[in-house]
């Protein structure tokens, strides 16, 4: 935005158009976006790791269901619940672009599970293409997840 002086002492706000932005400009406000969705994960107390801020934000995002057991209260070898981990690398011009989502480290995920939670992954993407897209991401994978969980037959 720049100012102009008019001659009686007032001012006058003329707005850049958008061929006036440049690179600098435009990473700075891509930057801005997606430090601003690293705070609502934050304020919404969602855990993650920030594994990159440069040249691509890149976030690890650890998802479980309340019942998730490593083995211990279940017996040689056996888990209880599901867990996972989706590995969020934005592009530079996120949110304009979608993210590449990876599940990683996955515990008990069928492979049809899996299947559903990518389809699931890509529609949330397309249906927040220009918003911020992670949370709502990790807020839908873990309600499938809870859902799925009351499915399974219970272990005694």
């Amino acid at each position: 935005m720049r100012h102009i002086k008019r001659g009686d002492g007032g001012k006058v706000v003329v707005r850049d158009s958008p061929d006036n932005w440049d690179a600098v400009r435009s990473a700075r406000f891509f930057g801005n976006l997606q430090e601003n969705e690293v705070r609502t994960m934050h304020y919404l107390g969602l855990a993650y790791v920030v594994l990159a801020r440069r040249p691509r934000l890149q976030l690890k995002v650890p998802l479980a269901t309340q019942n998730y057991e490593d083995g211990a209260n279940w017996g040689a070898g056996e888990q209880g619940g599901f867990a996972l981990q989706l590995v969020f690398t934005c592009p530079s011009n996120y949110p304009l672009e979608v993210p590449q989502v990876e599940i990683v480290e996955k515990r008990n995920i069928s492979e049809s599970l899996e299947q559903a939670l990518h389809l699931e992954i890509s529609q949330t993407l397309e249906q927040h293409l220009g918003l911020q897209m992670i949370v709502p991401v990790v807020s839908r994978l873990q309600m499938m997840l809870n859902k799925e969980m009351r499915r399974q037959p219970t272990r005694e």
